[in-house]
C-alpha cells in the first residue's frame, strides 16, 4: 500500500510546473454553474503563479512597449 500522495499543479498548456503562490490572497473565487453554495459546500482556493513559459510571450510585448515608449519620449 502506498503511503504518499503526490499532486502537482501543472499547466494545461505546456505541461510545466506551476508555482503556489505567496502573495496573500484576499479575492473571491468565481461560481461555477451549479456549484452548491453556503452550507452544501466548502471551498479551498490555492492561487497559482502563471507559468513562465506561457507567459513569456507576454512579457515579451511588455519589454517591446516599455522599449517604445521609453525611446518616443526622449
Amino acid at each position: 500500500m502506498r503511503q504518499y500522495l503526490v499532486t502537482k499543479f501543472v499547466c494545461a498548456t505546456c505541461g510545466n510546473n506551476l508555482e503556489i503562490s505567496d502573495k496573500p490572497f484576499t479575492g473571491l473565487t468565481r461560481y461555477a454553474e451549479g456549484e452548491p453554495t453556503g452550507a452544501n459546500k466548502h471551498e479551498s482556493a490555492i492561487p497559482l503563479e502563471p507559468c513562465e513559459n506561457c507567459m513569456r510571450p507576454l512579457e515579451d510585448m511588455r519589454r517591446a512597449a516599455r522599449t517604445l515608449l521609453e525611446g518616443g519620449a526622449a
